[in-house]
């Protein structure tokens, strides 16, 4: 056992602060001892976040955590002096910067392998979250995160152009007998895309027929459409 794990050992009550462990003898705490156990200092360039059971708070410098009752959680300093409000399954949740990855709410927060993490917006279709991507909690609102059951013989799609990528976060889905020509009709209407009449699409280096469904192309799953013109051709976005 090295010195750091023993005097963890002997401290009587343990903490996680941005993924590191600390210990303290005294259960009580106040987010400004919090973050200068961390070594965040000075405490006040920074926020503190609690994790625990699939609800967020934000601890002020004075606010008092009792470490017995909030066993489990974890927090999440940030260096920045604004919070994010979103959703998580109609429950109102907190941030401490514009962005979020997706494996870290995944790892923070309770999804079973069943289920997806799916974002609502206004008036456009639902994108499914996926792993490796980021949520951008934007200036206008309030992103809504739902968890919902996995949807079998469902086709996950993203894709990519030189103007852009559809849709920006996560994924859209698509039936298997659905044209690939669908998705791209949307993606060039949210991309504000002009004439795509000679464009190819790609995956993983194959041409795709559009005019085929996603079976007949032989795609299934998650796909990463390429979509752009010719080399040498035409087409402009």
């Amino acid at each position: 056992m090295d010195g750091e794990t023993a005097e963890l050992t002997a401290n009587r009550h343990q903490v996680t602060v941005n993924g590191q462990v600390y210990g303290t003898d005294d259960a009580e705490q106040t987010g400004r001892e919090l973050l200068t156990l961390a070594g965040l200092a000075p405490a006040s360039e920074y926020q503190l976040i609690l994790v625990r059971a699939n609800r967020t708070r934000l601890i002020g410098l004075e606010d008092k955590v009792n470490l017995k009752t909030e066993k489990g959680a974890v927090f999440r300093a940030f260096e920045d002096d604004r919070s994010y409000s979103w959703t998580l399954d109609e429950i109102g949740q907190v941030w401490g910067a514009p962005t979020l990855d997706v494996d870290e709410l995944t790892s923070l927060f309770e999804v079973t392998p069943n289920n997806e993490l799916v974002l609502e917006r206004h008036d456009e279709p639902d994108v499914v979250l996926r792993p490796g991507g980021v949520i951008f909690f934007e200036e206008k609102g309030v992103e809504h995160i739902v968890t919902r059951h996995k949807k079998p013989d469902v086709v996950l799609v993203t894709v990519f152009t030189t103007a852009g990528i559809f849709p920006a976060q996560g994924a859209v889905r698509a039936h298997p007998d659905e044209l690939v020509s669908t998705v791209l009709e949307r993606a060039a209407k949210k991309l504000k895309l002009q004439d795509t009449s000679t464009w190819v699409v790609t995956v993983d280096g194959r041409t795709i027929n559009s005019d085929l469904t996603f079976a007949q192309n032989s795609l299934s799953s998650a796909v990463e459409l390429d979509w752009s013109p010719p080399e040498g051709g035409g087409g402009h976005a």
